[in-house]
C-alpha cells in the first residue's frame, strides 16, 4: 500500500516514519489510516504527526511516530503469569481504546506491535482500519492468515463479508496465545481456522494464569463472534488481577469511616429493623454478602455477590415514609504500572 522510510524531523529533532502512497495504489486505505490515527487517543497506539500533500493539495502520505527496535514476533514468552498479564494488558487496553473511538483495526498481530524507548507498547499499521459506523464489509476476506476470525471467510447473500470489532478480539486471542507459547498454535493456522483448537487453550499454559483470566481469554477465540467478550472487559479483568490486593474502599456508616483493603477486608453493617449486610474485599472486587432485610444499592435491590461499583450509596430500610439509613462507599482506582 505504501513505502515507509525513517526520517528526521528537523524542527523537533526527532525520528519519524514517513509513509508515501505507492503509485497506482488505492488512496482509500491511506485515508482510512489517517482518519483512524487522527481520531484515536491512546498511549498504546502510534501517533500521527502530519500529512503530506502534493502541489494540488492531494494527500500523498503521512508522518507518524517512529518506534525503534523489533516487533513482538520473536519475543521470548514471559515465564510467570504476572509478566504474561503485563504483556497482554497494554495490547488489550490499546485495542479497547481503538474500539472506543469507533474503529476496527482489522490487522491485530504480533508484527504490528512494538515497545517504544520508554517500554510502552504501541500498536501500529492502520492500513486496514475501518470506521465501525461505516459499511463494515468487504468483498472477500482481508487480513493476515492465522489471525483472521472464522466469520471473515463467510460471505453474505450480497457476496460481501461483514465484520465487527469481534474480529479484533479474535486476533487479540491469537496474538496472546502466540506470545504465551512463543509460536502460533497449529490449530489456528487453518484457512479458515478450525475451532476450538486443542493447542490454543489458555488453561494449559505453563505460566498458570488465574482461572478467570484464562476463561475470558479462551472466549476471545470463540467461533461465534457474539460469544467473544469486549476488549474493554478483557482489559478490565487483566487490570483487576494485576492490581490484586491493592484496592481500597472507604465506607461511611453512622458517623464512622471503615477502610477496607487486603489487611482489613470486611465490614458488617446493620440497623435493627432496617437491614444488614457485609462488604467484603476478595482481592479483586468489593462484594456484598449476608444481605438481609431491606437493602438497596443505588436504588436497586441488593443481593449476595453483588459487585460494589466505584462509588455508590447503599440504603437500609423501606422507602419513604419509613426511616432509612445511608451507607456511602467510595472505591479507589489504582492504575496498572508496567
Amino acid at each position: 500500500m505504501s513505502d515507509a522510510a525513517k526520517c528526521i524531523d528537523t524542527h523537533l529533532d526527532r525520528p519519524v516514519l514517513v509513509k508515501a502512497l505507492k503509485e497506482g495504489t488505492d488512496k482509500k486505505r491511506l485515508l482510512d489510516e489517517i482518519r483512524a490515527l487522527q481520531k484515536i487517543r491512546s498511549k498504546h497506539v502510534v501517533q500521527i504527526y502530519d500529512v503530506v500533500r502534493d502541489e494540488d493539495g492531494e494527500i500523498q502520505g503521512l508522518v507518524e511516530e517512529y518506534i525503534e527496535g523489533a516487533d513482538l514476533t520473536y519475543l521470548n514468552p514471559p515465564t510467570t503469569a504476572e509478566d504474561l498479564m503485563k504483556l497482554f494488558y497494554p495490547i488489550a487496553k490499546g485495542i479497547a481504546e481503538i474500539h472506543d473511538h469507533g474503529h476496527i483495526h482489522r490487522d491485530v498481530k504480533r508484527q504490528n506491535m512494538k515497545f517504544d524507548g520508554e517500554g510502552c507498547l504501541k500498536i501500529f499499521d492502520f492500513g486496514l482500519a475501518r470506521d465501525e459506523t461505516a459499511d463494515a464489509s468487504t468483498i472477500g476476506p482481508i487480513g493476515t492468515p492465522g489471525y483472521m476470525a472464522p466469520e471473515l471467510f463467510v460471505a453474505g447473500t450480497n457476496g460481501k463479508t461483514s465484520f465487527t470489532t469481534a474480529i479484533d478480539v479474535y486476533a487479540f486471542g491469537v496474538t496472546a496465545i502466540s506470545l504465551a507459547r512463543g509460536t502460533m498454535p497449529n490449530g489456528l493456522k487453518g484457512i479458515p481456522p478450525k475451532l476450538p483448537a486443542a493447542d490454543a487453550d489458555f488453561n494449559g499454559l505453563p505460566q498458570s494464569l488465574p482461572p478467570a483470566v484464562a476463561t475470558l481469554l479462551n472466549q476471545c477465540l470463540a467461533a461465534d463472534p457474539t460469544a467473544r467478550p469486549k476488549m474493554s472487559e478483557v482489559a478490565e479483568e487483566l487490570s483487576l488481577h494485576l492490581l490484586h490486593g491493592q484496592h481500597r474502599a472507604f465506607v461511611g456508616f453512622s458517623g464512622r469511616l471503615y477502610v477496607l483493603d487486603a489487611t482489613h477486608p470486611a465490614a458488617d453493617l446493620s440497623v435493627a429493623g432496617q437491614g444488614a449486610l457485609r462488604v467484603r474485599y476478595d482481592g479483586l472486587r468489593f462484594l456484598l454478602e449476608n444481605v438481609t432485610g431491606h437493602v438497596a444499592l443505588n436504588n436497586q435491590q441488593a443481593f449476595n455477590g453483588m459487585v460494589v461499583p466505584g462509588s455508590c450509596v447503599i440504603m437500609l430500610g423501606l422507602p419513604y415514609p419509613s426511616a432509612r439509613t445511608a451507607i456511602t462507599i467510595d472505591v479507589s482506582h489504582p492504575e496498572v504500572t508496567l
